[in-house]
């Protein structure tokens, strides 16, 4: 199995709303972490030529990315992740492009708010992964990634041999549901007393503290 460490580094604000903060902030802000599942989808989108699409569904389909013949790590931050300012977000459908003087009556009746405050990652921040795949990949130079593909990512390619002891991050949902390995994941971080994990929505609990040969270990013969 081939392992190839990236930088990837934002070219504009990232907004993905993965962690929520209540009380009268109404706060949405982007995780300090690069999700597994989107960039696994954005990587396969540039490097299939663009042949690849993905319909918009009620539920995802995540067991397909065990098609792809490669595996992206969820991307941990490179040091202290830069955020941008706080931003309102109006949720209000009919501010957008138009003025819809009955829906914005009815919505004066609404007892929800219709704006929440966002925080982004800021340009400049960057991240670390490894790509996971039986024959070393020819990755792009950059990838899209946000709520509508409208943040830019510059991709880096870095020697391996320099971070075969360094902390790299895999998300518990996807081993389970999609390469059935989480069982072995568990299992390695219990013998090596180093089980760090950190929940953060349903479809990303973050399991910490892994190295490059846990990595080979945890997805051999999965790829």
């Amino acid at each position: 199995m081939k392992a190839q460490v990236i930088r990837l580094t934002l070219l504009n604000h990232l907004f993905y709303y993965t962690e929520v903060a209540g009380g009268n902030a109404s706060a949405t802000l982007t995780g300090a972490f690069l999700g597994d599942l989107a960039l696994n989808y954005a990587l396969q989108r540039v490097m299939s030529g663009g042949i690849d699409t993905y319909q918009y569904r009620a539920k995802p389909d995540y067991a397909q990315l065990a098609q792809f013949g490669f595996y992206c790590t969820v991307a941990k931050p490179e040091g202290m992740v830069k955020r941008t300012e706080i931003y309102i977000n109006n949720t209000l459908f009919n501010c957008d492009g138009y003025v819809d003087v009955d829906n914005i009556l009815l919505s004066g009746k609404s007892p929800y708010k219709n704006y929440r405050q966002v925080q982004g990652i800021a340009a400049g921040t960057s991240f670390i992964a490894a790509v996971l795949s039986n024959q070393t990949l020819n990755l792009p130079p950059a990838i899209r990634m946000g709520r509508a593909k409208e943040t830019l990512l510059k991709i880096e390619q870095l020697p391996d041999k320099d971070f075969t002891n360094q902390d790299f991050w895999l998300n518990a949902y996807t081993l389970a549901t999609v390469y059935q390995n989480l069982p072995a994941a568990i299992e390695l971080m219990k013998q090596q007393e180093k089980v760090n994990f950190a929940y953060v929505l349903e479809n990303y609990n973050l399991l910490k503290k892994l190295t490059m040969p846990d990595l080979m270990q945890i997805f051999e013969g999965k790829l």
